[in-house]
């Protein structure tokens, strides 16, 4: 007898509409999309919005991780946090379609994270850290990931309203030196963002200053 094959969750074709045009109002509008060939449990594109005059990088934001609900604690279940998307900012000469792991990683890293809380019955949200034990590359030593608000979009890019009222919110990956995510567990996400200087650029910069340096 065959086994059975478990449908991945996805959107409704009206929550991916909603989706889609947040996106594109918030974030802006996007001409390529890495399609997800193979999806055990959500599945998850990323949408590649090209640098403009407005906004001089790259921005990949998932599409496809609030298909699930994630598993929150009791005591934040009526806070809407339940359900997410990612985003990564990347310089203007960043090679996103250059699969060397130098160029791949912060793709890599948006799938990973919007798999987590699926994989380990958990949930992502503003302040969590993931970590990647070691460098992402060759070429850098940021080696972990802080999630936080897509400050630099404005507010009104932080929550997706979907049709059945419920939201899903978008949070803006950060790279991590070590020290800096060890500080940020020893103290919290809002202590770590104070270190921050005022210029500090959200664009991922591979040899940036260590804040704590």
């Amino acid at each position: 007898m065959a086994e059975e094959t478990q449908m991945p969750e996805l959107y409704t074709d009206e929550e991916l509409d909603a989706i889609e045009a947040h996106i594109i109002s918030q974030f802006g509008d996007f001409e390529h999309v890495f399609h997800e060939i193979v999806s055990p449990d959500i599945h998850v594109d990323i949408c590649i919005i090209d640098p403009t005059s407005e906004f001089d990088h790259y921005t990949l934001v998932t599409m496809g991780m609030g298909a699930h609900r994630m598993n929150v604690p009791e005591e934040l279940k009526d806070n809407n946090v339940d359900r997410a998307e990612l985003l990564i900012t990347l310089p203007p000469d960043w090679e996103v379609q250059n699969d060397d792991e130098r160029w791949y990683w912060p793709i890599r890293c948006l799938k990973a994270c919007a798999r987590l809380p699926g994989e380990y019955d958990t949930w992502l949200g503003y302040g969590h850290t993931v970590s990647n034990e070691e460098p992402y590359a060759d070429n850098t030593e940021l080696c972990g990931l802080m999630l936080t608000f897509p400050y630099f979009f404005g507010r009104d890019a932080v929550i997706c309203k979907m049709p059945d009222g419920s939201e899903v919110n978008f949070y803006q990956l950060i790279p991590l030196y070590k020290n800096e995510m060890d500080f940020k567990i020893e103290n919290d996400a809002e202590t770590l963002e104070d270190m921050f200087p005022e210029d500090f650029d959200t664009v991922v910069d591979i040899k940036r200053k260590n804040v704590l340096e």
